[in-house]
């Protein structure tokens, strides 16, 4: 009996010991992926959310919206279950479509993000899809837009915040002027390139927990930029140094990718062919031109008068 026991203790030892060692060699092993926290901010979390929403109405005035269900309800799909492993805040994420040719995209505060239908079609499969989307829901999760406007608010008003004056009422007024003021000043998407390098981190770590191979991300990166197509990403998104690099270095760090990973679907294929059988989107020229002269631009071609000119600076990927 007492040879029994001992022999079950030693078992029970030994189970404990290998389930240690097959803990700490796990493929998975989160402690080990870089841990990004949002920066300096005077804006709630509540506040982030209102700012994008009243934003977002404007911006869909002005911006020649896809208008497409079949291809919106694929971003939100898309979007939605990347954002699920996005860190911090859990925003109301909403995607859609903007219906212009060139290679871009942009995301405001709380989670509103539109993406070029231009992005869909140079991209060859989800996960290069997947990584621009992943890209842009970093810079929600990090809080990049109102992390700018906040240390624009402190450059104008540094007397102000240090006093204590900047309160709920204030905060309110500067709200609707950098909502009223967005299409000119375009501060919630002037990015640093240390705030791009973050994004692209959080990005790969999204690809990752949502079974895609993040080396898409890189790859569709560089052949933005080995071609002209990738200009309008790169001018609005400044091109942080060594930025394949901090890729892969962050990749390495993730662990060994599961033989399970589904890097393209049916259904981005059906999406790609469905915006092909549409008429073509106009070029960003075509847009800004169309804007300003008080024409929405939609795949119907209805159009729509425009009391302001509009010149929304999308936040992009080449070097500056």
């Amino acid at each position: 009996m007492i040879i029994k026991e001992k022999c079950n203790k030693r078992w029970m030892l030994q189970a404990v010991s290998v389930g240690l060692l097959i803990l700490l060699a796990s493929p998975f092993v989160y402690g080990q992926r870089t841990r990004l926290k949002p920066g300096f901010n005077l804006f709630s979390v509540q506040q982030d959310v209102e700012l994008g929403r009243n934003v977002a109405q404007d911006a869909e005035k002005k911006l020649p919206m896809l208008n497409n269900a079949r291809v919106d309800d694929y971003l939100n799909r898309l979007g939605r279950k990347l954002a699920g492993y996005a860190p911090g805040e859990k925003y109301p994420y909403q995607f859609k479509c903007v219906n212009d040719s060139s290679i871009n995209a942009f995301a405001l505060p709380g989670g509103f993000l539109y993406i070029n239908r231009g992005v869909i079609e140079a991209a060859d499969n989800e996960a290069e899809l997947a990584g621009v989307v992943g890209h842009e829901i970093g810079h929600v999760a990090l809080r990049h837009g109102t992390n700018q406007a906040s240390k624009a608010q402190v450059y104008q008003a540094p007397l102000a915040i240090l006093g204590g004056v900047l309160g709920g009422d204030s905060m309110g007024a500067y709200l609707a002027q950098l909502g009223a003021e967005f299409a000119v000043s375009s501060v919630l998407l002037k990015y640093s390139r240390d705030a791009e390098r973050q994004a692209d981190l959080i990005g790969t770590q999204i690809l990752f927990d949502t079974n895609y191979d993040p080396i898409y991300m890189a790859n569709f990166f560089e052949k933005l930029e080995a071609g002209k197509r990738g200009t309008d990403f790169f001018s609005s998104h400044p091109h942080p140094e060594n930025r394949m690099d901090h890729i892969n270095v962050e990749i390495s760090k993730l662990g060994s990718y599961s033989r399970s990973r589904v890097n393209d679907t049916r259904e981005f294929r059906d999406i790609k062919r469905l915006l092909k059988s549409l008429p073509a989107a106009p070029e960003q020229g075509e847009v800004q031109t169309r804007t300003s002269s008080g024409e929405q631009g939609t795949p119907s071609s209805q159009t729509e008068r425009q009391e302001e000119p509009v010149s929304f600076c999308y936040h992009s990927f080449h070097a500056s």
